[in-house]
């Protein structure tokens, strides 16, 4: 029996509870530059002695900060920290469009940037060309790991813990014939998608698409998001998606250096 299912339900619950009146606080606080305890325990609605015993935790964690010579609550370095990691992920492809406009114009196909978005990937960039955008990777779109190349490319960085991890939580559904469903396979296309550096979705996620995506890295080497080339299937041959990789791969290492350039 785990510990969750040995913990009585209120336990659980008061947690969780908790937690909720923790981000509400952080909620309040992001309106304002400064709160006293009286004007932020009145905005969440909770009992000044609950309100403090929050903060003060949150403050332990650095998600707030206390000013004694104004006697006020603010938002703290570490909630600044993730939310500045949120803001670049999302702009991830403003500072690339360059060198996506550079690639579209070479390749003459749609170009795409993604980023891990829970356990799917969201696309936050897209140029298109010949007055063809591909919906599937609109920006916005949040679509499967296992279905798109942009996701394969990101899942073979995984160490085996996380892929065990992933494969045991998230049922592998299909969204074409040619979807892989099969747990054991995926490890194996994911395998040679590390060997050679760029992964391909042959109409895996769509019928009638084609896409190919190399990894987009961070300053330290750690996987950023994923750039990705795509097409219909009409113009965007299976031989021609090989030979394409190489040149994804050598567009994603000149995106990754500008990232890290920029300190991104």
């Amino acid at each position: 029996m785990t510990d969750i299912q040995q913990e009585p339900e209120n336990g659980l619950l008061g947690r969780v509870q908790s937690l909720v009146r923790a981000f509400g606080i952080l909620d309040e606080l992001a309106k304002s530059d400064s709160m006293t305890l009286s004007d932020l325990a009145r905005a969440v609605g909770l009992p000044r002695s609950t309100t403090h015993r929050l903060l003060t935790t949150m403050e332990a964690l650095r998600y707030v900060a206390f000013d004694r010579r104004k006697n006020g609550w603010s938002i703290g370095v570490q909630a600044f920290t993730v939310g500045a990691v949120f803001a670049q992920t999302r702009d991830l492809g403003q500072l690339g469009r360059s060198i996506m406009q550079s690639l579209m114009s070479q390749v003459q196909h749609c170009v795409n940037i993604a980023v891990p978005e829970g356990a799917g990937v969201c696309y936050v960039g897209q140029v298109a060309t010949n007055g063809f955008r591909q919906t599937a990777a609109r920006p916005g779109a949040v679509l499967p790991l296992h279905t798109t190349a942009s996701g394969k490319v990101l899942m073979a960085q995984w160490p085996r813990s996380e892929l065990d991890r992933y494969l045991d939580n998230a049922p592998l559904t299909a969204r074409t014939a040619r979807s892989i469903i099969d747990g054991d396979y995926l490890r194996g296309e994911l395998a040679t998608i590390l060997s050679r550096g760029y992964a391909l979705d042959d109409e895996e996620h769509s019928n009638g698409l084609r896409c190919v995506a190399a990894v987009v890295s961070d300053r330290y080497g750690l996987p950023k998001g994923s750039l990705s080339i795509s097409d219909r299937s009409s113009q965007l041959t299976r031989a021609r998606l090989e030979e394409l990789g190489p040149t994804l791969v050598s567009a994603a290492q000149r995106m990754s250096m500008e990232i890290a350039t920029q300190h991104f």
